[in-house]
């Protein structure tokens, strides 16, 4: 396996069996009829998934962009913190009989709508190496449906980030971050 990590790490090239997903979908209620009715999964190698995990480094190096504030998908600051720090927050607004506004916003199907071109920008604080290596994986990346009556064709993928990679909610977060300080950066210019 090493002699493997270490070929995908110096030839940034990916196996195929790494690249092709196989989507399977699990019904969310018995008599499901609609696509609304099901969540789909995806099946990636598990050698992929070990393969991926080397890629760790680039989590220390996306850390050190993400601000302070920025809570989930991290290993010292996730969700229970954020709850922790809104409650808090309200109740010392309430003691101080102060108003508190929060918003929320809703990253539904967000995942999947990751833009590459824009991901692949916000990386270029990361080795050459590691950039390459996650454009390929992602460029190269296809899937495919399993059904009862067999496997759809393969399709390449255009977007997102893929589900089941341990690389994924790192990057969602880099990009997520990096949209915030774009969209923060335009109010800061229309005042």
């Amino acid at each position: 396996m090493t002699k493997l990590v270490n070929s995908i790490y110096e030839t940034g090239e990916w196996p195929k069996d790494f690249t092709e997903v196989t989507m399977i979908a699990l019904k969310k209620k018995p008599q499901a009829t609609k696509c609304s009715d099901h969540r789909t999964i995806s099946l990636i190698a598990y050698s992929a998934k070990i393969a991926a995990k080397t890629l760790r480094r680039i989590e220390k190096k996306i850390e050190d962009v993400l601000g302070e504030d920025h809570l989930g998908f991290r290993r010292v600051k996730g969700t229970r913190d954020a709850i922790g720090m809104l409650r808090i927050l309200s109740q010392r607004t309430l003691e101080m009989d102060e108003e508190l506004i929060i918003c929320f916003i809703d990253w539904h199907k967000a995942f999947d709508r990751v833009n590459w071109t824009k991901l692949m920008q916000n990386l270029k604080e990361t080795d050459w190496r590691e950039r390459r290596l996650i454009s390929n994986l992602y460029m190269a990346q296809s899937v495919k449906v399993r059904l009862n009556r067999g496997e759809t064709r393969s399709v390449k993928t255009g977007r997102g980030v893929r589900q089941g990679c341990c690389l994924s909610p790192i990057l969602f977060n880099l990009y997520s971050e990096c949209l915030t300080k774009e969209a923060l950066e335009g109010l800061e210019t229309s005042k």
